[in-house]
């Protein structure tokens, strides 16, 4: 079992041979397998339980027993499952866009480029065992102390170094997750195969982290196997809305009850998740109403809904939102209007670019149209409808007052454009399309019709927008896609993965053993430096990543106060450096001129950030100052400086 790669191949192989074996759709295999990794981790809380190493043991034990029965018993059956007919469809509109997406990203590899938060999670994946030093919050979501970064470590084998490849098919196993279980809902919902690889088409194009494709930004966190455990989830209870008959409070008790602690594990995964599931129940319990009225199931549901808004009315304002407001009005995104004499928040997201806005237009325009194309009739398509309502309902969430202080009490501003994940697009946006074009014509009618060339034509032109960038004036309008990003080449951003500095890593370590005196003491490097050794060495790093400080004038302001003037002064300098305690500093010989594309075109960072590190203060210090305040050059390799300070800084 210390094989790295033999847990993952037996909890990927479990639920899948078991689905294929007892002929069982595709969600409770992706619950059975996601629900599985997410639930183990939490026997390590129980008293006395099992540590974290022991709990995931443990499920490679179930899983190898899980593949054993399903090989074992009746294994005839096995050679007509294979012949089975009923394959075909799910293998064409499921199994295969997922796989091949996932293969063809995970083989040409993820970027990880410092100060991104990719780079964040690759830090932290790679900084530490995480099944010794990670502790399970079973309340709130706190990332990294989350199941899916500790099922992660366990299932790869991660060790303590970076390493590219592992981290690739983490972001393939991710995206093969969040597209399986995406294109699943999808062929449920249409019975198409071209529909699935339609959804997972709108994924890759759409889906992301404000401009930043998905699988650069989020594919090594667990907002996606979240996502996927969700989406699994909640396809029962959308199956009821497809029943003709009200199914009854048993049945829909059971799908919600189901939902609700897959949900309550996706939380776990990322925060983000707890916004979905509450959108996707507000949605389908306004199609129940819409398709089987009942007095008291309305008068529960505004009870409801009146209590959520009177204890959202109860809660503090967030205590950023004031300096979002204050941001320029071109980075703007927290606005404000006046009504009766009070002042009501709205959100907008104004950066120069975010690819998802016109997936979630799309969305929000096909849902307007869908309430006019369905007015009037008696029946619109249950789980349709539930998805339809989706956008709307987060643009309520960020528009409508009282409601929209789910963004503005709940969730800092800068993150409230992640709702609009909540709206599902690229599953809605073609389930949408041809439910309206399906109402359009007789059943028993073919070929083309006018709406149905509509449609299409709106499809390609989504497509075209969200795949071909368009520029504005030499700079890239709201509308750029996150194709360049996709297709960005590995080594463009190879001064930036870290992999210049892994190498001082090792002497690192070698100091630390022969000098057990620098456990816990100060790094002074550059932020870079800082964020990839981490805690990989016994030294804690005085600067690394600071998301409040992407731009070269506040890291020197802000993670070296003081640095500048102290220059000029031995006994200036050497107080400084006691203060911090630091005994260890590493300094980089030269750095190379990079400009960080996704960065110029996004104003996320200084794109010339880490070639502006060269002007920090610190690489003002010479061999002769550091000498002087009691410092002596211990090694010098990699194009990097390791000064060690003897004797020890004060304690």
């Amino acid at each position: 079992m210390s094989e790295p790669f033999l847990p993952l191949l037996l909890a990927v192989a479990a639920p899948l041979l078991w689905g294929w074996r007892w002929r069982r759709p595709c969600w409770q295999m992706l619950v059975l397998g996601i629900g599985s990794w997410a639930a183990i981790g939490w026997l390590s809380l129980l008293p006395a339980g099992p540590t974290l190493r022991q709990s995931y043991g443990l499920l490679v034990v179930l899983d190898l027993l899980l593949v054993a029965a399903t090989l074992a018993i009746r294994p005839r059956r096995w050679c007509r499952r294979l012949t089975d007919p009923a394959l075909v469809r799910p293998l064409l509109a499921v199994l295969a866009p997922a796989l091949i997406c996932a293969l063809a990203l995970g083989l040409r590899g993820v970027v990880m480029e410092f100060p991104s938060d990719g780079f964040v999670y690759y830090a932290t994946y790679f900084g530490s065992d995480l099944l010794d030093t990670v502790r399970l919050d079973p309340l709130r979501y706190r990332s990294p102390a989350n199941w899916f970064f500790t099922a992660a470590s366990y299932l790869f084998g991660f060790p303590e170094a970076l390493a590219p490849g592992r981290a690739s098919l983490l972001a393939a196993l991710n995206t093969f997750l969040v597209l399986a279980a995406s294109c699943q809902l999808s062929l449920r919902l249409s019975g198409r195969v071209a529909f699935g690889w339609l959804t997972a088409l709108l994924f890759l194009l759409g889906m992301g982290h404000q401009n930043f494709s998905f699988f650069h930004q989020i594919a090594l966190n667990g907002t996606l196997p979240g996502l996927a455990l969700v989406l699994a989830a909640a396809t029962p209870l959308l199956g009821l809305l497809q029943r003709p008959h009200w199914p009854g409070a048993r049945s829909v008790a059971a799908a919600m009850g189901l939902l609700l602690g897959a949900a309550y594990l996706a939380y776990h995964a990322h925060g983000v998740t707890a916004f979905l599931t509450v959108n996707l129940l507000v949605g389908t319990t306004a199609a129940c109403l819409v398709l089987w009225p009942s007095r008291r199931r309305l008068l529960a549901a505004a009870a409801a809904a009146g209590l959520l808004l009177a204890a959202l009315q109860r809660l503090p304002w967030h205590p950023r939102l004031e300096s979002f407001y204050a941001w320029p009005e071109t980075m703007r995104f927290v606005h404000d209007y006046r009504l009766l004499g009070h002042r009501f928040f709205y959100f907008w997201p104004s950066l120069p670019v975010a690819t998802w806005e016109p997936a979630f237009l799309a969305a929000l325009g096909l849902s307007l149209v869908c309430a006019v194309a369905w007015r009037g009739q008696c029946r619109p398509p249950g789980a349709v409808l539930a998805l339809a309502l989706l956008a709307p309902l987060v643009l309520l969430e960020w528009w409508a007052p009282f409601i929209n202080d789910l963004v503005f009490k709940l969730i800092e501003p800068d993150s409230a454009y992640r709702l609009v994940w909540t709206s599902l697009f690229w599953i809605s946006i073609p389930a949408m399309a041809q439910a309206l074009e399906r109402s359009g014509r007789p059943h028993s009618a073919g070929g083309w019709s006018l709406q149905r060339g509509i449609l299409v034509a709106m499809l390609v032109s989504l497509i075209a927008v969200l795949a071909v960038p368009i520029g504005l004036q030499g700079r890239s309008n709201v509308f750029v896609c996150k194709v360049p990003h996709l297709l960005t080449p590995l080594e463009e951003v190879r001064p930036a993965d870290g992999t210049t500095i892994e190498p001082i890593l090792g002497p690192l370590r070698e100091l630390c053993e022969q000098q057990p005196r620098l456990q816990g003491r100060t790094l002074l490097s550059d932020p870079y430096v800082g964020a990839v050794l981490g805690t990989r060495q016994c030294l804690a790093p005085l600067a690394a990543r600071d998301i409040t400080k992407l731009a070269a004038s506040s890291v020197e302001t802000g993670q070296y106060p003081g640095l500048l003037s102290a220059l000029n002064s031995t006994a200036a300098l050497r107080a400084w450096l006691d203060e911090r305690g630091v005994d260890v500093i590493v300094l980089r010989d030269a750095y190379v001129p990079y400009e960080s594309r996704i960065a110029r075109a996004s104003n996320h960072w200084q794109p010339d950030l880490l070639s502006r590190y060269g002007d920090l203060s610190l690489n003002r210090i010479s061999t002769e100052q550091l000498a002087r305040v009691g410092f002596q050059l211990e090694r010098h390799e990699h194009g990097m400086r390791v000064y060690l300070r003897t004797p020890a800084a004060p304690q």
